[in-house]
Order: C-alpha cells, then structure tokens, then sequence
C-alpha cells in the first residue's frame, strides 16, 4: 500500500520528496479533494475493465423496478423481513450478471461481432412496445424507456445493440441441440405420473395444551436471548427533496420569449387543412377494371352518390353517397390522402387510386381552409408549455449544482442547497431546501413519498454512509424527481422491555417445549408405519388427523407446491409396502406423508412431446451457455473491492 511506503521510507530522503509532493498537491487541488472518499470506486474490474458502482446501481434499480411490477410494491420489504442481508446478496448476484456479460461482451469482441447502428434502430422501430395504432411512436418510446428505468434512448440503445451481439454470438450453441426421444419419452413418463398419497397431521395444539410457564422461566428465558426481542433502529436524517414541479416558480420569461417560443412550435396553434371526400372503393382481383368503368361512366355524367350506393364495398359510406369525414393529409393512407389533395376544386374526381384496402375513386367535395391561433389567442397555452419545458432545464440545472457540491462538501446539505438557489444570479429563489427528518425506524411502515420508496430506505439504513459520514449520492426518483440524505444521528437496536415481551416469550417457551414433545411423537408414528401399525387409535385420540387419500400429477396445480415436491421425492415401494415420510412446513406444522400407489400411465401425445422437445433442447443450449460463461470466466482476471460490503463473501476468480 502507499501509506505503507510512506511508514517504509520516512527516515529516508524519499520520504522528503514525497511528503513534498502531497503538500503541493493540497495546495493546488485542496485538502477535500483527499478527504472526501470516493464513492464511485468500482466494485469489480475484468481484465481490467472496470465495472462502476453507478452502472451497478442503476443495474440493480432495473431489477428492482421489474421485480416490483411482477410482485408488487411489499416485494423487497418481505424478502428483507426474512433476511435482513438481502439487500447486500441482492446487489451481488446482480454484480455476477454483470461480470458473466462483461467477460462475454469482451469474448464477442475478440470475435470481432459488431451490431450496425441500422440493425439497432430497426429492431427497436419493430418492437410493438414501441409502437401506437401499429407504428412506431417517439413519444410512446421514451415514455416507456423511462418507466423502465433507462436514463437515456442512448442508454436503451447500447443495451440493445450488446443482446444483439450476444444472440447472434450464442445463436450457434442455441440452435446446436437437440432431444433424443429416449429423453423425451423419460420426460413425459415423469411428468404424467399419477401419485396416490395420504397426509397425516398432527395437531400441535394438543401439545401444548399443558405446558405451564412461570414467571422465572420467563426472566431467564429474557436474559438468555435479549437479542430476539429488539426494537427496531432508528435514524434522523436532513434531506434535500425536489421534483421539476417544485421549480416551475424559478422559471422567469418574458413576452419575447414566449413568443419565440409561439413561433418555434407554430404546428402546435395551426389546425392544418383538411378535405371532405366521397370514394367508391372496389375490391378484388379485378378492382382496377370496375374501377375504369365506373369512371368512365363518371366521365359520361353519371352520378357520384349514386354510382357509390351501386358499386362501393365500403358499406359504412357506401350508403351515403360515399362520403367520409374531413382529414388532414397525416391522417389518412398516404395515396388516397395523395390523390385527394391533388384534386384542385369542389366536384373534382380522380382517376383509379390503388391503397391497402383496394381502388379507390375520389370525389372533392369540400376544402377546408388551415387556420391558426393568434399568439394573443395562445398566450396561456404557450405560457404552460413554456415553464413545463423551462422547468425541467431548470430541475436538471439544480439537481447538477446539489448532486457537485453535495460530493466536494459531504458534511452537510446547506452548501448544496445554497449554491443550487443561487444557480440564476437574477433570481435566487429558496426552492431547494434542507429539510430534517425525525427519528424513523427501520421497520415503520406506510410512510409517505418518497420515505416509502427501497432506494431511499435504503440509503437512509446504509451502514457505510452512516459510518462516513457523508452526504449519499443522489438517489433518483424517475426522470423527474431526487432526494440527497444525510444521516445525523442513529439509534441502534436496543432490547424491548420485559414487561412488553412477556406474552411474546411464554409463547416462544412453549413452542420450544412442545417441539421437543412433536418430535419425540412423530418418531412413535414412523416407528408404528414402519411395522405396518395404522394409524386409527392416534386419530381417534385427536393427536392427528388423516386426510383422504388424494391422487396428484406433477403438473397439479392445486396442491401445495411444497407438498406435491414432497410427494414425487418419496421413492418407489416394493409391491404390496408403503413409502413414508416426515416434513415440517414453512409454519412450523410437522406432517407425515404416506405414499400409498404410483401409476405411470403415458398416453401418445404429438403436440406434448413436441413441447418437452423444444423445452430440453432449451435446457441444453442454457446448460451449455453457462459452460462458455464459466470458461471465460475462468480465462479471466476478475478482481473484487473487499471494501464494498456486499463483496464480502465473494472469492477471486480467475487469477
């Protein structure tokens, strides 16, 4: 390490030269350049490419959100009532994706597979997600980019132009296997084997029914596990919390600026021109020829309404004369929007018009003249337009300024807060706030926006930050909103009072004696199985209770899950035996499993077996994509920051 070079050679005269060297270095740069830790340091580098923390957060935030939309909102709050490091296992097995796609992205590029531009923009304009009445829409494109978390289309883009590659890299390891129909009939036997069971439960009320606990017991029992019976930890924290809606009052403009603003967008006050029309529309593989002699007697005087009502097959105008209502050219198929605004005045016809729905005759009836607002007339329209865009220039601006000096500055939110209301010489505002939180525990539900929000909670609770000292990073809220915290001051875990856990822990010692007494019954019950005992008397005491036997598939879904797997783990009996087995569920209930019959009975099944085909051949081509993974992973030098606290358990590969 440096500082160890340092201690090395302190007596010696490169200890001069370099101590002198810092000195200049602080001048130049300042001491906070040096005490301010670095919050971007990577947590990972491949073959020295390095992974930063950033791109590892905005990863895991993509996650989250994806993960949240499956599962709803209570997701990671559940997962962390079950383990409190889940957030840290979470944002590791998100880092091992990184790093599978980095040593493979650095493979493809020794390959020398490079995806076009074209090729990108192509896929992302045929991606029905995109797209809005069957085309592909910018509006809608951005707007669905930034409800999945991506900061920018370029973003999306490079993301898209790396699956690509990665398709086409790993195309010739997907399409190179194949099922053998020993597999798949072995397959098919296993998943259409019909099991008979009988569940056999025992009703642990019965064994706590006369388990008495003094109040000494409870004392020692307290004493003995304080560490079971916490309050939860509390942290007070300032914050800096703005959204572009909390800046629109810091837009400043004037009547020149709005209507410069009026004439950039004048599309947006000007209703286009439109034409009213009447068509005879004729379909088939002849059209164009009814077409001709429908114009034709067009040309000779006939009339237009009447020949529509005879010849159109467009039955929703044919009726009335052909008419359709007005348009503007963007809004109607390109060649009859073409041929109807080539007609010069009311009355004209065109000839024979080919589109996607067939052939068209066109008759002008009625020209709509474009028209458009006044900037008077739009003033108020232009106004809200404005301050929106304004807004956001002024939101981006000042979470730039807070996100700077609450880095250089980590101490306190006020500089940040300051220089960011100073940002428009002009006209300072007070928009940006430090605001202070009360205490707020770790486990305190059903708060407001955006304390509800994981990310926030999250950094608010972030050990390392509250150990530092330091101001965290900008947490975003979407495009258009972000919160700073500062933790000042924490309150750990502290023991609950006896008093308040009593009842809590005489339930606990009760468990804890009755489980002894289940454990020691359900052997009894195994032992009696095992010779061939029933189960009758038991059941008639009302230790247990025996449910109908009840015959499943693996395909059942209307089992418990656990229980079906229990179920199918049981091995096969001699003739004439039974399998048997103990479980405990999720809850703590202790159940016995008695498999009584097992019947394999595989009909003929072409579009089944054709299914479970494609599904091991898809097995097969993941099983062999983790194997070039871990090849290339073992090819490469992968190296962990054990600073990082979610790194802790991760090994070296590699190297």
């Amino acid at each position: 390490m440096f500082t160890d070079k340092l201690r090395e050679g302190a007596t010696g005269p490169a200890a001069k030269i370099l101590f002198g060297i810092i000195i200049v270095s602080f001048a130049v740069a300042g001491v906070g350049s040096y005490l301010i830790p670095d919050r971007n340091e990577e947590p990972v580098k491949v073959n020295k490419v390095k992974i930063p923390e950033y791109e590892l957060e905005n990863q895991v935030r993509l996650e989250k959100n994806k993960l949240e939309r499956q599962f709803g909102k209570q997701f990671f709050e559940q997962q962390m009532a079950a383990d409190e490091n889940f957030n840290n296992k979470f944002k590791a097995t998100i880092l091992e994706k990184m790093i599978n796609d980095e040593v493979l992205t650095q493979l493809i590029a020794r390959d020398g597979i490079e995806i076009p531009a074209a090729i990108v923009k192509a896929k992302i304009k045929s991606m029905p997600e995109f797209m809005v009445d069957g085309k592909f829409n910018q509006e809608q494109y951005e707007k669905v980019l930034a409800m999945a978390g991506f900061q920018s289309p370029d973003v999306y883009g490079e993301a898209l132009r790396n699956d690509l590659a990665k398709e086409t890299f790993l195309k010739p390891v997907i399409d190179g296997e194949f099922a053998l129909p020993g597999e798949v009939s072995h397959l098919a036997e296993l998943l259409t084997e019909n099991r008979t069971y009988t569940m056999v439960n025992v009703n642990k009320a019965k064994f706590t029914e006369n388990v008495t606990v003094s109040d000494k017991e409870i004392a020692d029992y307290y004493e003995a596990n304080k560490n079971n019976y916490l309050q939860a930890d509390k942290v007070k924290f300032s914050y800096i919390y703005l959204t572009s809606e909390d800046v629109k009052s810091d837009v400043h403009y004037t009547d020149e600026d709005l209507l410069n603003y009026y004439n950039l967008h004048s599309e947006i006050y000007t209703v286009p021109e439109k034409r009213e029309i009447s068509h005879i529309l004729l379909t088939g593989d002849d059209a164009m020829e009814k077409a001709k002699e429908v114009k034709a007697k067009l040309d000779a005087g006939a009339d237009f309404a009447a020949l529509a009502k005879q010849y159109s097959q467009d039955p929703s105008s044919a009726q009335n004369g052909g008419k359709l209502p007005a348009f503007a050219s963007g809004n109607q198929d390109k060649n009859i929007a073409s041929a109807s605004f080539a007609l010069v005045k009311p009355g004209d016809v065109s000839d024979p018009v080919q589109s996607d729905f067939g052939v068209h005759i066109i008759k002008l009836n009625t020209i709509i003249p474009a028209t458009s607002k006044t900037f008077s007339e739009s003033k108020d329209d232009v106004i809200r337009r404005y301050v929106k865009q304004q807004s956001q220039e002024v939101f981006l601006d000042k979470r730039q300024i807070v996100s700077d000096i609450s880095f250089e500055n980590p101490d306190s939110l006020d500089l940040a807060a300051k220089d960011a209301n100073a940002s428009d010489k002009d006209h300072p505002s007070e928009t940006v706030k430090v605001q202070v939180h009360d205490y707020i525990a770790s486990d305190a539900k059903d708060l407001p926006f955006p304390f509800s929000e994981k990310s926030v909670m999250d950094k608010i609770f972030d050990p390392e930050l509250r150990e530092t000292g330091v101001n965290s990073d900008v947490i975003e809220l979407g495009q258009n909103a972000f919160v700073v915290v500062h933790i000042e001051d924490y309150v750990p875990k502290t023991p609950k009072k006896l008093e308040d856990v009593k009842d809590e822990i005489r339930a606990d010692i009760s468990a804890e004696a009755s489980k002894s007494k289940v454990d020691e019954y359900v052997n009894g019950l195994l032992a009696s199985l095992s010779k061939g005992e029933s189960l009758e008397k038991e059941a008639a005491s009302g230790m247990i209770t025996i449910d109908s036997p009840r015959t499943i598939s693996r395909l059942d879904n209307k089992v418990d899950e656990e229980v079906s797997k229990n179920v199918f783990e049981l091995a096969h009996a001699e003739k004439g035996n039974i399998n048997f087995g103990r479980y405990t569920a999720k809850n703590g209930d202790v159940y016995v499993l008695i498999l009584d019959s097992v019947e394999q009975k595989t009909e003929q099944d072409a579009s089944r077996d054709d299914f479970l085909t494609q599904q091991i051949s898809v097995m097969k081509s993941r099983a062999d994509n983790f194997v070039l993974i871990d090849s290339a992973r073992a090819d490469a030098k992968i190296e962990y920051n054990r600073t990082k606290k979610y790194l802790k358990n991760s090994s070296d590969k590699g190297e």
